[in-house]
């Protein structure tokens, strides 16, 4: 599977306001503004400390100017990680991996900061 095969489920988040929510993956998703551009991105995670091991490899490695932990309010996950201005190559590499690993939906963390 390639970025191009991904089946964007897309949700208006206010009525006739143009915000959306863009699920990409059980475990990524980002939110664009009324013209279109990203302002937020979420990576969904079943442990905080997972969540806490992403978060901090995304920042030391400059991959987002913010990152947050939280219990998911966007994600179908007990944790995610709201960033901001992650590169879109990151969201789609997780993405993919997301749903080439479907059978049990879980993004390694290990595989993505070994590349990092």
């Amino acid at each position: 599977m390639n970025p191009t095969e991904l089946n964007i489920t897309k949700i208006e988040l206010t009525s006739n306001n143009g915000w959306t929510l863009n699920i990409l993956s059980h475990r990524v998703a980002t939110i664009t503004a009324p013209l279109g551009n990203r302002k937020t991105s979420y990576f969904g995670f079943d442990t905080k400390e997972q969540a806490e091991k992403f978060r901090d490899w995304l920042l030391r490695k400059n991959k987002c100017s913010s990152a947050v932990i939280r219990h998911s309010e966007r994600l179908a996950t007990e944790w995610e990680v709201k960033t901001w201005n992650v590169p879109t190559s990151l969201i789609l590499k997780c993405a993919v991996k997301d749903l080439k690993e479907s059978s049990n939906a879980t993004i390694s963390t290990e595989s993505v900061l070994q590349r990092g």
